[in-house]
C-alpha cells in the first residue's frame, strides 16, 4: 500500500457540503468504542485498586505480558469475566496492550520499564 493510501484518502465530501482535505489523516471513525468500554471499565477499577494513572510511572514489561497472556488465556478456556474485578478479561487484555503501546511511545519509559529477554 503506498503511503498515499495508508490512511483516509477521501480529500472531498459526496454530500452537498463544505470541503474538507482528510487526506492522510487518522480515521476515528473506524474504531469501535463501545469495544473500548471494556478496557475503560478496567482503567477505572485500577484507578481504585492501585491509583489514578499509576500505569504512567512505568509497569514491567514482562509484567504487562504475563497478566495480558493470563486474561486471554482464561478467555481462551471459557471464562468471560475476571473473578476478581467482575470484568470482561479481553478488557483486561486491552488495557495491558494499551500499556505497552504507551512505553513503546515513550522512550524514557520504554527504556525503564523494557525488561523483556532478548534473544
Amino acid at each position: 500500500m503506498s503511503d498515499q493510501n495508508k490512511w483516509a484518502t477521501h480529500s472531498t465530501s459526496t454530500m452537498d457540503c463544505g470541503l474538507r482535505y482528510n487526506t492522510q489523516k487518522r480515521q476515528w471513525s473506524l474504531v469501535d468504542f463501545a469495544a473500548l468500554t471494556q478496557m475503560v471499565q478496567v482503567l477505572e477499577f485500577g484507578a481504585r485498586k492501585y491509583d489514578v494513572d499509576n500505569w504512567r510511572k512505568g509497569l514491567s514489561y514482562r509484567q504487562c505480558m504475563e497478566s495480558c497472556l493470563r486474561h486471554l488465556i482464561a478467555f481462551l478456556e471459557g471464562e468471560d469475566i475476571d473473578p476478581e474485578s467482575g470484568l470482561n478479561h479481553l478488557g483486561h487484555a486491552m488495557s495491558n496492550i494499551m500499556f505497552l503501546m504507551s512505553f513503546e511511545n515513550d522512550p524514557e519509559l520504554k527504556s525503564k520499564c523494557d525488561d523483556r529477554r532478548k534473544l
